[in-house]
């Protein structure tokens, strides 16, 4: 369900032409974009296969799916930053090479610390796919009509790749085992290289300044609160390990203050203290947390307290898959009518209507009665997305877009690791009890829906 919704931007020459290989830059350049977020949903269904090929508990789990995930969340600004100072081309070679590399690593590891490991540098090769992509279409595109156009392609297949997910994993990983989920990545990285290598210029670096400060801080504080979340429902409870986690996250959070106060933060003050940003970055959050929280839950209850089968496992999540590319097409249409407030408000009220009735089902629950039930949060989760988007966009003007952008999508991240961490920590406490996480879940859905309301109407009024 994941949607990086590109960013505004100012508008360029009308005579502008292409400066790349048309379509076929495109198509190499979305399909970067379509492995980072195609990992984001493929591993879910595999996860029970792990479990039993690597001997680990849910909490070993936890780590498979936020080694990634925490890893873009920390670094995806960074990697902006990177794209910008040596060119866009140069990071996404360099972002598919981590990437298709330690997805080889993660099929063949031999314990689940080495796949964390190699999740890890997938997340780093992913933080540099993402924004490098999106300023390789800026490039390749300088005409406005032809620019948003692609980034309409590029959008729609990252929806496209949330959407297969669970099902290629299912089938992937019954058939085949749960390293062919990652295998998968491999020939796709080097296919996509080559393309992209004939097809796409060299974008000329920016002598700018990276604030270092802030990225290292970033990094601590996200890790160490995630590492926190999950340690606290491991068992047997590693009391060291968890505060160590505590005074990284401390630390973390410290420092990135500190260097916030000095000017060495990454982002501006006026744009921190804006309200409206600050909102928007907190809905993609939660989000992001009660979502993806619910899809480990749900995903490893399906075949561990239902006995589905991967591939069965796989279908069975698809309601609220599929229905994403629909909901994220209607609630961007609606947003624009009838202002992002409403459509926020509505979009998480569904979203938490689903998941309290998921929280209230049992083994002898029908199965169209869960598919409505997944199609409601999988349509309220991709409903809200553009709306929040653009209000955390908008908050910060055209010049600063691809900033606040960037400090969304890493919002939206860390909602998804942190929603990992806890939902899974309370299913490692009561495997076979799902409600509490759930419940949990459209709690958050609702804060969210209830801090949306202290938006304006419009999204030019809340800038």
């Amino acid at each position: 369900m994941e949607d990086m919704t590109p960013t505004l931007e100012p508008a360029r020459k009308a005579g502008a032409t292409r400066t790349g290989g048309g379509g076929l830059a495109l198509t190499a350049i979305s399909a970067g974009f379509f492995l980072v977020i195609l990992d984001t949903t493929i591993v879910a269904v595999a996860l029970d296969r792990m479990a039993i090929g690597l001997r680990t508990s849910v909490t070993g789990l936890e780590w498979v799916v936020d080694g990634y995930t925490v890893t873009v969340a920390a670094l995806l600004m960074l990697g902006g930053g990177l794209a910008d100072r040596f060119g866009a081309r140069r990071c996404f070679l360099t972002g598919l090479a981590f990437f298709g590399l330690a997805s080889v690593a993660c099929a063949a590891a031999p314990g689940v610390g080495v796949l964390v490991a190699a999740r890890v540098v997938q997340g780093i090769g992913a933080a540099l796919l993402i924004p490098a992509s999106l300023a390789l279409i800026r490039h390749t595109y300088p005409d406005p009509a032809d620019r948003a156009r692609a980034t309409g392609i590029w959008g729609a297949i990252g929806s496209t790749a949330a959407s297969c997910g669970p099902v290629l994993g299912g089938v992937l990983s019954e058939n085949f085992g749960w390293p062919a989920v990652f295998v998968i990545n491999a020939p796709i990285c080097a296919a996509t290289a080559i393309l992209l290598w004939r097809t796409v210029p060299s974008v000329p670096g920016a002598a700018e300044s990276i604030p270092i400060a802030g990225h290292l801080s970033t990094v601590v504080a996200m890790t160490g609160v995630t590492a926190t979340a999950i340690l606290a429902g491991a068992r047997p409870l590693n009391s060291v390990a968890l505060v160590i986690a505590v005074v990284a996250a401390l630390l973390g959070l410290g420092t990135g203050v500190v260097a916030a106060r000095r000017g060495n933060g990454l982002l501006p003050s006026d744009l921190r203290r804006s309200w409206a940003f600050r909102g928007g970055a907190l809905i993609g959050l939660a989000q992001n947390f009660g979502f993806y929280g619910q899809l480990f839950v749900v995903s490893l209850y399906l075949q561990r307290q239902l006995h589905y089968s991967p591939t069965a496992t796989g279908f069975a999540l698809l309601p609220e898959a599929a229905i994403g590319i629909l909901a994220s097409a209607l609630g961007g249409r609606h947003a624009a009518r009838r202002g992002p407030r409403r459509v926020i408000v509505t979009g998480l009220t569904v979203g938490a209507t689903g998941l309290l009735g998921l929280a209230c089902t049992g083994p002898h629950t029908p199965y169209p009665v869960l598919a409505i039930l997944l199609l409601l949060t999988g349509f309220g989760m991709a409903y809200t997305m553009p709306a929040a988007t653009h209000v955390t966009v908008s908050a910060a003007g055209p010049d600063r877009a691809g900033l606040a952008g960037a400090a969304f999508n890493a919002a939206r991240q860390l909602g998804s690791a942190l929603g990992v961490a806890v939902a899974g920590s309370l299913l490692a406490l009561a495997p076979a009890a799902i409600a509490l996480p759930l419940a949990i879940a459209a709690a958050v859905f609702l804060a969210a829906a209830l801090l949306a309301t202290r938006l304006r109407g419009s999204a030019d009024e809340n800038r």
